[in-house]
């Protein structure tokens, strides 16, 4: 009796693998599913976030000397620069460093690169939608400008889930686009933006 109790306590090795296995699967699945992916109206909210901050220095930062605008072309105090590699963009923010009378040089303050689940698609002058007038795909020539007196460049930048989904172009009766679709406009005055999250 005291042997046949001994072969009944344990597991065999056979259960015991199929529990790890079983434990492995499940794992897996957690990992995969339940991992956080960014969607394209967070990366729209984050680069809107460079904008505003773009605008509050350059209202901080205060007029620039007329000599150094004259040989600039320009008031701004602070851009945001674009940079693409592959399908991410690197968005930069820098303020102008006056280094003389009539001399300036653009200083470094944060970037933003944006998750290579999301593609930033395109972008245009003003504010609008998809099938607005000057979108480009060009991210090397992108520049928003932000100056003291609370105005910036106005631009529209849409952004596209790199997961395949519905498409993006603007109808009349969208679809719901919450995980694949994202709009950001900047808006002339104070850095001021909206996100929607389709391309109407």
């Amino acid at each position: 009796m005291t042997a046949m109790a001994r072969r009944q306590a344990g597991f065999t090795l056979t259960e015991l693998m199929v529990v790890v296995s079983i434990i492995g699967i499940l794992v897996t699945m957690a990992l995969v599913y339940l991992r956080p992916r960014v969607r394209p109206i967070e990366v729209a909210t984050r680069l809107g976030d460079l904008v505003r901050e773009a605008s509050r220095q350059a209202v901080t930062l205060g007029p620039v000397r007329g000599k150094v605008a004259v040989a600039l072309h320009s008031k701004a105090r602070t851009r945001i620069t674009a940079a693409p590699s592959g399908t991410q963009v690197t968005f930069t923010l820098e303020r102008l460093q006056e280094t003389g009378p009539d001399t300036a040089s653009w200083v470094f303050i944060e970037d933003y690169t944006t998750d290579r689940n999301v593609i930033p698609v395109q972008y245009a002058p003003g504010v609008g939608t998809a099938g607005m007038p000057g979108t480009n795909t060009d991210w090397s020539t992108f520049t928003v400008q932000c100056r003291p007196d609370r105005t910036c460049d106005a631009y529209t930048v849409f952004f596209q889930s790199a997961i395949p989904g519905p498409d993006c172009t603007p109808s009349d009766s969208p679809p719901p686009l919450y995980e694949q679709c994202a709009k950001l406009s900047i808006m002339p005055l104070g850095g001021a933006i909206t996100t929607r999250t389709d391309w109407n």
